[in-house]
Formats: structure tokens, sequence, C-alpha cells
């Protein structure tokens, strides 16, 4: 019996959206034509199913679309279905194995499935009707398309659908292209015809090659300098002032009899006259120590005196019990002689003449106890 306009609302609302959905389901059921186009302008393709039109319109854009809402998740996907199946494996079941409980119903194959839909794809795929792609060019095959193309660029043709039009590098999918396209420089080095990908390999080939700097070549020799100092600096070093500096030997000889002290440049020269023979000395103002260059003196500073400080508070070391005692010689012990310090050193160093001077004494030694023994006994 049908409701009653004095009946309660609830239940007429309910029984309105029991209609409007049955109503819906029949036209769905006996609907044939497509539900779903392409957005894309230009393109006139419709679909039956949403992830296909997904997976169509990632072909134009390369963009997925469908992105995790969850927080630090950045994960995002091209098939709404795969999002679907990502929050449900990763956040919603909070870390839980998923159970795999429907075995599959070929008998040869014991593999597990978490549904019955996935276990009956399997038999499709794997059992009934499995997809093999052969490659045209070898005997090699593959389970994706996509792996097949690839070997096939890779291995034998070597000529790839996308392109970059600055660099020439290839790609497989168009995604990938449009990505490197977005972001592609180009450098080409002006002087010899050879172009760059980063900025980077530019400058050091720049660095290496030398281009755009002006080279000065010395005339006396083969040497090139990039600055005029330099070369004025080798020149003077290396060609001039040969007799004003007695130079000989291709070094800057020291001018005082009796030094025999050459140097490759005139300031290393000047520093060696100012140290060694006019008595110029450089002395710290704190610890007054002496350095021969004011370079040294400089260092010395920088590091300061921190250091110095610290290694002269030190634990005192407890005193030897030989210390102030002459070191004595192993075989001036082992002859029980009381020998003299000059002795000793000697037969430290093991020469012949003490050691045969310490043999006669205790051979004497011997044969005075022995007569001293036969008196004794007479004696008695």
């Amino acid at each position: 019996m049908p409701p009653s306009l004095n009946s309660d609302s609830s239940d007429l609302e309910n029984v309105l959206s029991l209609q409007l959905q049955t109503s819906i389901m029949k036209r769905r059921r006996n609907s044939t034509g497509p539900k779903y186009y392409c957005s894309i302008e230009g393109c006139q393709e419709s679909f039956k199913r949403l992830d296909h039109l997904d997976r169509h319109e990632y072909k134009h854009t390369g963009i997925k679309k469908h992105a995790c809402h969850y927080d630090e998740c950045q994960k995002s996907y091209s098939i709404v279905t795969h999002l679907k199946r990502h929050i449900r494996n990763t956040h919603e079941r909070l870390n839980k194995e998923p159970l795999k409980n429907v075995l599959c119903e070929v008998d040869t194959c014991k593999k597990l499935f978490t549904s019955l839909t996935n276990m009956r794809r399997h038999i499709r795929e794997v059992h009934e009707n499995p997809k093999v792609y052969q490659c045209l060019y070898c005997k090699e095959k593959f389970r994706q398309k996509l792996k097949m193309r690839r070997h096939e660029i890779s291995k034998h043709t070597g000529v790839y659908p996308y392109n970059c039009d600055k660099c020439s590098k290839g790609f497989y999918q168009q995604w990938q292209w449009a990505k490197h396209e977005k972001f592609c420089k180009i450098y080409p080095c002006p002087t010899c015809d050879v172009q760059f990908d980063k900025w980077s390999s530019y400058l050091k080939h720049c660095k290496e090659k030398q281009h755009g700097r002006t080279h000065y070549k010395c005339e006396y020799c083969v040497q090139m300098y990039a600055k005029p100092g330099e070369l004025q600096a080798h020149v003077a070093s290396k060609h001039l002032l040969a007799d004003s500096l007695n130079k000989v030997g291709g070094n800057f000889k020291c001018p005082y009899g009796g030094c025999e002290r050459s140097y490759s440049y005139e300031r290393n020269l000047r520093q060696h006259i100012l140290t060694a023979h006019e008595g110029k000395r450089f002395e710290c103002s704190e610890c007054k120590k002496i350095f021969s260059s004011i370079q040294n003196l400089k260092k010395h500073s920088a590091r300061g005196h921190v250091e110095r400080k610290i290694m002269k508070i030190s634990v005192k070391s407890k005193r030897r019990k030989d210390a102030g005692l002459a070191k004595v010689a192993n075989l001036t012990k082992l002859s029980g002689l009381v020998v003299s310090k000059e002795l000793n050193e000697q037969l430290r160093n093991r020469e012949v003449a003490a050691i045969e001077m310490v043999a006669t004494t205790l051979s004497q030694e011997v044969t005075n106890a022995k007569e001293l023994g036969q008196d004794v006994n007479g004696n008695q």
C-alpha cells in the first residue's frame, strides 16, 4: 500500500530515495553508451569507465592528479583506484598485514590472495590468457608492453618516441619528455663549438681551455702567463739581472764570500742576506721567540700562545731510580769488577782492547785466588 500524505515525512523521504536509486540503477544497466569524456581540448575520446578516462588523460598531461589527502604523505596516482588501494593498504590498515585467505582455484597453483577479485584476475592473466609480449628483433619475451618497448629501443633500434629539441636526449614516455623540456638548458662554448647541459661543466671546460683570457708569452723561453705581473716576475728571476746578482747555473748566488747558497728567486736571496749575513731577526712580543722571517712570525702569532701554555702545565713525572747515575755496561756487571767511567764506556761500545784488559784482570784474580788457597792448605 503506498504511503498517504498524512504519514511520517521521514518514511516518505526514504521511499522516494529508494525509488530514485532504483531508477538510476535501471538506467545504468540499460545504458550502453559512454559516460566519461576527455577534458583535453581537441580530444573527442570517451570511455565507459572512470579509470580508463584517468589513464587516457595521463597520457596527455603526464600529471598524476589523484593525490593522497593524508598529512605528510606525498603520494599521487594517475588512476583513482590506485589511490584508493594506497589509502586502504597504507593508512587505514594501520600497518597490519592484509589477510590472504583466498586460494587460487588452479590445483597446481598455491598462491593466496586477499580477495576473490584478485584471485580471478590472477587466473585470467596468468593461467587462462597470460599476456606475453615478444620482441620483434629477438626471442626475448616480457610480461609488460612498456618493458618490451624499452628493450627494443635500447638493444635494437635506438629510436625513442620522444626526443628533446635542445639536447636530443630520448625518452620512452611523454611525461618524462615534458618534464625534461621544462628544465633543459644548453650552454654552448663559443670558441670550440662544444655544448654542455650543466653550467658547472661549461665553467670547468672554460677553465681548462682558458677561453677568453689573454696570455703573455716570454720572449726568452716558451713559458706563458695569464697576468703581465707573473711574466715580469718570471723574466726578472730567470732571464734578467744575471750579471748584477752573479747568477750562476740558473740560480741567484749569494754575493758574500765563503757562502755557497743560491736561490731561484731574488726575493729568497734577499731574505737569506738579511737573516744570515746582516743579522736581521724577528722577535715575538709575547714569548720573545726569534724567527728568521716575517712570514714565520705571522704564522706563530696567528696560532697564538694558548697551546704553549697548555703544554707547560703537565703532571710531574716520577723520578727514575737510576737518575744521575752512570749507565753500567753489561760486561762490567758480569765481570763484577769496579772499573772507571772511561773503561765502562769502552765496554759499552764493545772495544777489543777494553775487553782484553778485563779478561786479563779476571785471570789474574783467579790465579791469585788459587795461590792463596794452596798457601792456606800448606800452613795447615
